[in-house]
Parts: structure tokens; C-alpha cells; sequence
């Protein structure tokens, strides 16, 4: 039996819940998100999700920090329990690199981001663990923090259910259908659904949708790992979020005095794996690497107790940002994806920013077209001044 609906949205992450809130909010018709398993099965649900306004670019700055005003608010402006959760975030890089990192300050400030340099007395101040050697800088982020991913993307859709969106799960999408270069609908495991509007919003499944109407998204589906330490009982009050370049590592405090840390050497895009069969436990020799490099930093955690963790999945652009634009050649046809492992911080002003280039045929709230996909063929990527370009 066919289904129609008037804009179908791909994908049950934050990126398609958030789209479906602002669609719903414009009155613009029958919304459908349409996820093959549950809500934040994919990328989301294993998210970090910190929140940070730290980039070298004026326009993921921007992104980001409009979308922490929405999550500083989340339970007014989209409803559910709060979801964030402020710790600050400290940065460490080497002093060859003060250069770039000033310059970001400069950047940041010019927005009002709440950011300055420290000492390492200072820092002690903000963290009594951690240290830092001579040749090392640290930056203070005061705004910064980390949201819970799983709420959030539920409190998404529920905000977008009671606006009269529909949210079904279990639907998989096997194929977009199109007739003359326009999108008709798509097929799935319960037969076709037709709309007028597609946003592909599918994350590492991306791609290979976009396959199957001719069209090549340049994100690749790789495999990132997250280790999982307890604290240990004398460790004191919870820390920072930290983005050490130095060790090359990211960590942040998480429930149950628990550090959720990962690699931030960009290594996943020499482990491209199939979305849908990849390793979901974290390697046992790759635990005991991040245990070390944590301890560098926060020496404390030498004591600490290992809980595991796991494996999850980004979809990775060439220029680690992502692509928000219309699918070219297919009218109707929209995409939001290749957010290469920091795209939760942004999904609000993402969500407003799609419904605006759906609805209005442009984003008015800030200009997207350095995320546009022609920009590949063009090689007009997104770069960063400094060497850490997985922070962007």
C-alpha cells in the first residue's frame, strides 16, 4: 500500500529529528521521518555530543554557538527534562602552535564566545588534576559542556510529534524513487511512500542511497572507538571536557563518574566499514593506548577503573565538514550529512537552517553556501589556519 506524505525526512538522528521540529513549526504539510531501526540508532545514540564553539571558521562558530543558546533552553524551547550540561571545556596544544590558536581567540571573541588563555596555575584552579608541561598552552572555554544525546533526540521528535509530524520507526528506506529528475517517493521494507520534498539525512547510509539516483555524496562511513573509564573514588569534583591535541585525545566527565574519551587524530578514515555490519566493541589493544594518554594529562586516572566501551560510527567528508544543499539534478531533493564526528553541537541551527532552504529556498539565518556539495568539485573545501583540522 503506497503512503504519501508532503516532505519525508531520511534518518532518525538528531540531524532528522531537529529537521522535522522546524519543518513542522512552518505548517508546511504532512512531515514523515522515516528511521530503519529506532531514534539515535545510528551515530547519535552513541554520541559524545559536546558542545563547544571552538573553530578556526566564522561560520561553524557561528553554527555552534547559536545552537548551544537552544540547548542552554532546551526544555523551554523544544520541552522534555534539560539536556545540557556545563563543565567548560579546556584545550592543550603545543607552543609551536600558538600562533593559530590566538588567532581562533580573536575570532571567537569577535562572536562572544567566552574564551581566554590560562596558566597552568590557573588551570588547576578549574581542574586540581590535570597538568600541563611547559611547552603546552591551554584555552578556557567557560560556555561550553555536553549534552545528553539519547533525551535529545527523543525530545526532538516528541516536539516534533506534537506539531503534528510523524515519526516512524522500523521503516527502511531501500531506495529514493524519482520521475523526469524530480523525487516521487521512496521504497521500503512496507512499499512506497511519495512526497513532493526528500531530505537525506541518513548519516553513513547516505552515500549509498544517493547511489542508487546517480547522485555521489562524498562521506564515507567509518568506525570511531570510545573507552569508558570509572574515576577513581578520591578523583574529587567532576572535570572539564577537554580537547588535548597534545595526546590527541578528547575526553569528558559523563554519569556515574565516568570519562567517555576518544581519539582526536582523525585515524577513522583509514577504517571505512560497512554501516550496517562493523565492529561495535572497542579494541582490546586500543583501550590501554587511551588509558595512558588520559593519565598523561590527568595523572589521577592511572588509578582509574576500565569499563570497556565501543565502537560507533562517523560519516566523514574530505573536508571533515559537512554538506547542507539540495541534491543537484533531482528536484525536490535535499541533503544534510557528512558530519564527520562533530555535528550533534550543531543540529539545532542545522534543523532551522534546512527548513529555511526547503521552505524558502534559501537559509536566512546564516549563509550555508561553504557547505554547499559543488564545493568538492570546485576544491573551494573548508580548511582551518592550524594543524588540528579535525576540530575544524
Amino acid at each position: 500500500m503506497t503512503q504519501t506524505g508532503d516532505i519525508l525526512i531520511v534518518g532518525g538522528g538528531v540531524m532528522g529529528t531537529s529537521m522535522a521540529l522546524e519543518l513542522a513549526r512552518r505548517q508546511v504539510g504532512r512531515v514523515i521521518v522515516l528511521e530503519k531501526s529506532f531514534l539515535g540508532a545510528g551515530s547519535s545514540g552513541k554520541s559524545g555530543a559536546i558542545v563547544r564553539q571552538h573553530y578556526s571558521n566564522r561560520l561553524t562558530a557561528l553554527m555552534a554557538r547559536k545552537s548551544l543558546h537552544v540547548f542552554e533552553r532546551f526544555e523551554d524551547q523544544v520541552g522534555g527534562p534539560p539536556v545540557f550540561t556545563r563543565t567548560g571545556m579546556v584545550l592543550v596544544v603545543n607552543e609551536r602552535d600558538r600562533a593559530g590558536l590566538e588567532a581562533n581567540l580573536v575570532l571567537q571573541r569577535e562572536l562572544g564566545v567566552q574564551v581566554s588563555m590560562v596558566s597552568a596555575r590557573e588551570l588547576t584552579d578549574i581542574d586540581a588534576n590535570v597538568r600541563l608541561a611547559d611547552d603546552e598552552l591551554a584555552v578556557f572555554e567557560s560556555e561550553a559542556g555536553y549534552v545528553e544525546a539519547v533525551q535529545a533526540v527523543h525530545s526532538f521528535a516528541e516536539a516534533a510529534r506534537r506539531l503534528g509530524a510523524d515519526i516512524r520507526l522500523g521503516v527502511e528506506v531501500r531506495s529514493i524513487l524519482t520521475r523526469a529528475s524530480k523525487v516521487v517517493g521512496v521504497d521500503t521494507n512496507e512499499g512506497k511512500y511519495e512526497c513532493g520534498t526528500l531530505v537525506l539525512a541518513a548519516g553513513p547510509w547516505a552515500a549509498q542511497l544517493a547511489r542508487g539516483i546517480g547522485v555521489t555524496l562524498p562521506v564515507q562511513a567509518c568506525r570511531t572507538q570510545v573507552a569508558l573509564f570509572r574515576q577513581p573514588a578520591d578523583y574529587g569534583r567532576r572535570s572539564a571536557v577537554y580537547g588535548d591535541f597534545v595526546q590527541g585525545i578528547y575526553f569528558k566527565p559523563t554519569h556515574g563518574e565516568i570519562i567517555h574519551a576518544g581519539s582526536l587524530a582523525g585515524e577513522e578514515l583509514k577504517n571505512p566499514v560497512d554501516p550496517d555490519n562493523y565492529d561495535e566493541a572497542a579494541d582490546s589493544d586500543w583501550l590501554p593506548t587511551i588509558r595512558q594518554r588520559l593519565s598523561r594529562r590527568l595523572p589521577a586516572m592511572h588509578r582509574c577503573y576500565g569499563r570497556g566501551g565501543y565502537g560507533a560510527l562517523y560519516a566523514i567528508t574530505p573536508d571533515w565538514h559537512p554538506i547542507l544543499d539540495r541534491i543537484p539534478g533531482i528536484e525536490g531533493a535535499y541533503c544534510a550529512v557528512g558530519f564527520s564526528g562533530h555535528g550533534f553541537k550543531m543540529s539545532p541551527i542545522v534543523g532551522q537552517l534546512m527548513a529555511e532552504l526547503i521552505v524558502d529556498g534559501q537559509a536566512r539565518e546564516i549563509d550555508i553556501t561553504p557547505l554547499r556539495l559543488a564545493r568538492f568539485d570546485e576544491k573551494d573545501l573548508v580548511t582551518t589556519p592550524y594543524s588540528y583540522g579535525v576540530m575544524g
